[in-house]
């Protein structure tokens, strides 16, 4: 048994991720999610403030966290956990950072590995993504391809677009109307 296989979708480890480019001071996150012909493909991308070589080292690392992020506990869990997923689905990885520029992971893997964890609530993922507190832009982007019939299907999201049109994130109603319009998204792409 792996530790990638306690409890945790890919989605979670994604929110995890993306909760850290937000509390690293991104401006900017950019999310692709693609999956087509037995691949799932993932990049995020961030303009926060990076990581020098050593600092890239200790972050798969799951023994290590950055001292002062997680009162009362000294584990990181989301890189750690997608990295060790990945290798262990005969996936690959790529991290790329650079100290006050910001981070780039790319990530694919076959996600119909018998080891690999399921995709999880992307809707959910999306929302609690969105509505993280801060000041930010976060574009998410994803499609499906269906190898049999060759059709593709996708959307797109972006934080400003949703605020422009709700107002703001914050109340329980724009946050019902949030979840209910990603969830609608996410039907018609599970529909290929």
């Amino acid at each position: 048994v792996t530790i990638a296989s306690m409890h945790w979708s890919i989605a979670d480890m994604l929110l995890d991720l993306v909760h850290n480019s937000v509390q690293a001071d991104a401006g900017h996150v950019r999310i692709e999610l693609r999956r087509s012909d037995g691949e799932m493909a993932i990049r995020i991308e961030d303009d926060g403030k990076g990581m020098d070589s050593h600092q890239q080292v200790l972050a798969i690392d799951p023994f290590y966290s950055e001292p002062g992020k997680h009162a009362g506990r000294r584990v990181g869990l989301g890189l750690p956990f997608l990295v060790q997923t990945v290798t262990t689905v005969d996936g690959w990885y790529r991290l790329e950072s650079e100290a006050g520029r910001g981070t780039t992971l790319e990530i694919r893997f076959n996600p119909d590995h018998i080891d690999c964890p399921p995709m999880g609530d992307v809707a959910g993922m999306l929302a609690a993504m969105l509505t993280f507190s801060g000041q930010y832009e976060l574009e998410f982007h994803r499609s499906v391809r269906a190898s049999d019939t060759d059709t593709e299907s996708e959307y797109r999201v972006s934080r400003a677009e949703l605020l422009h049109a709700l107002g703001e994130l914050e109340t329980v109603e724009s946050r019902s109307l949030l979840r209910d319009f990603l969830h609608s998204q996410e039907a018609h792409i599970s529909s290929v």
